[in-house]
């Protein structure tokens, strides 16, 4: 059987998916096919509805699939209500995480035959067999759907281990081009899962799910690592398939967790001779001073660091974040001791948190002079606590309105408050850049001052030229060697200038890497 599976990425950045490809994998080695049209602008032309519908009618799909996070669902629903007019008796499946954050929503819809709760990687395969061999979908394990008018829920079955699935098949992706876009960074995992339960995010829901239905009967059991040699002997692969890729990043939640396992893996990678440097995420709960080293001796280039605020109460009693300022300094301080390059995710727009905990977030960020930050608005997904927390304060019209968590807050702030946000959304290096104690600080404190001073109608009719000047700004700090944050690579990404430069040569004589020239880190 093939199934058509349709992944849209829109407004986002352009790049494979581990859980596609993993998906793919089982798919080929149970002899079914998969043709996955991967929606992104940044790759090709968004299709059409009528494009679709004809792409269906010509290649002949024996199932329709979906991959849905919350953002893209409505672009689902489109596609999904256009195929079934088309094509009312072909069977359409949708999974990815916003199925398992609001099942009932997708359940009740009844837009779809089948909905995937929990991770799908034998629950696809099982049900296309199904269809196949004459059995019942129905009774696939993670499988929601409509019998004879009466809702049926399967639960879900227990975590798949890594260690006997198949290999990830990153061939459905068009891996040149992607590879062109991201210019040679490539994302992996080797792991999944995370013990945290931070209220903006998943993990604690999908655990939730499994041990109501008892497939799992704790978070210890959603932790699971692909083994290192296997992981190893795919990135050789990779890198053999694709000389594009200049850069891996591992996307694992928390590739820092578990410390023996980070230095098996450092060594291994180092000893195997991978020869690309990486990325990876790290905790400021779970990084230490050999973490570091290790990480450093095998060839990463960057730690990227959750910090989300700077402020304890609004970590600990709206995010669940139980983490202090001191232990994020002191792991900025061990990354930066071994020159590592370090980045830090965070976000306001908070419910609860006002002006000055935002500008705590700043303060620290100025603080640790970490290498890059990207910044968001919050946004609340539905079936996450954060979710629960904003609700008395979200505007659901303004939620239904963004594509993304960039350009402004579904949360009912004041007009004051709201303009606030946007203007950090744009130019949130400026604030951190005022705080500082670089010489250049005191020009950003009056750049900082004039935007903080305009109105709405001065702040539409010039944030464009603000941008522009961004940038014009810090190539002239550059020449005068005067180290700032700008806006690089991402429209939400502050980066260090003396990183800019760095970044811009290529690296020679380092251990076991390649000379590469870096451009891009979209993750």
């Amino acid at each position: 059987m093939k199934i058509l599976l349709l992944y849209p990425s829109l407004d986002a950045p352009a790049g494979s998916n581990h859980g596609i490809a993993s998906l793919a994998g089982v798919v080929k080695a149970r002899g079914h096919e998969m043709d996955l049209w991967h929606v992104c602008e940044k790759l090709e032309p968004v299709p059409t509805l009528e494009q679709i519908v004809e792409y269906v009618r010509e290649t002949k799909p024996g199932l329709i699939g979906f991959s849905a996070l919350s953002m893209q669902y409505d672009w689902c629903v489109a596609a999904g209500k256009a195929i079934r007019a088309a094509f009312p008796e072909l069977k359409q499946i949708i999974g990815g995480v916003h199925c398992t954050m609001v099942p009932d929503e997708l359940h009740d819809s009844k837009l779809w035959d089948y909905v995937c709760i929990g991770e799908g990687d034998y629950t696809l395969v099982e049900v296309m067999d199904a269809l196949v061999k004459g059995g019942d979908p129905t009774e696939v394990k993670g499988i929601r759907s409509w019998v004879d008018g009466e809702k049926k829920i399967k639960p879900v079955a227990p975590f798949p281990s890594l260690d006997t699935l198949p290999a990830l098949d990153y061939e459905v992706f068009d891996m040149p081009k992607i590879l062109q876009s991201t210019k040679g960074w490539m994302g992996i995992l080797t792991s999944r899962g995370c013990p945290y339960k931070c209220t903006y995010c998943f993990n604690l829901e999908i655990v939730d799910q499994y041990v109501a239905d008892g497939a799992a009967k704790g978070p210890k059991e959603f932790l699971r690592s692909f083994p290192i040699d296997r992981q190893i002997a795919e990135l050789k692969e990779l890198r053999h398939r694709y000389p594009q890729i200049k850069t891996f990043i591992f996307d694992d939640d928390l590739f820092t967790l578990n410390k023996p396992y980070v230095k098996k893996f450092c060594k291994a990678y180092r000893d195997a001779g991978v020869g690309l440097p990486f990325v990876v995420n790290g905790h400021v709960n779970c990084f230490d001073d050999a973490s570091a080293r290790e990480l450093k001796e095998a060839g990463c280039m960057i730690v990227k660091f959750g910090l989300e605020s700077g402020n304890d109460r609004i970590r600990r009693d709206v995010l669940h974040r139980y983490m202090t300022n001191q232990q994020i300094e002191e792991s900025f301080g061990n990354a930066h001791k071994y020159d590592l390059h370090t980045s830090a995710f965070i976000m306001f727009g908070l419910p609860h948190e006002g002006r000055a905990e935002i500008l705590d977030t700043f303060e620290l960020c100025a603080k640790v002079k970490l290498g890059r930050f990207r910044w968001a608005i919050f946004f609340p997904f539905k079936g996450t606590v954060g979710y629960d927390i904003a609700k008395p304060l979200i505007d659901e019209s303004k939620m239904k309105g963004l594509g993304n968590y960039f350009d402004g807050s579904c949360l009912n702030f004041s007009p004051e408050h709201d303009l606030f946000l946007e203007k950090l959304g744009k130019l949130c290096p400026w604030w951190v850049n005022a705080r500082t104690d670089w010489p250049s600080a005191p020009i950003y404190q009056e750049l900082v001052r004039e935007v903080e001073a305009m109105d709405r109608a001065t702040w539409m009719r010039r944030k464009d030229e603000l941008l522009r000047h961004d940038r014009e700004l810090s190539d002239e700090l550059m020449e005068k060697d005067l180290t700032h944050y700008t806006i690089r690579y991402s429209n939400v990404m502050g980066v260090r200038s003396d990183f800019i430069r760095w970044e811009q040569k290529q690296m020679v004589g380092r251990p076991g890497i390649e000379a590469v020239t870096y451009t891009l880190d979209e993750s």
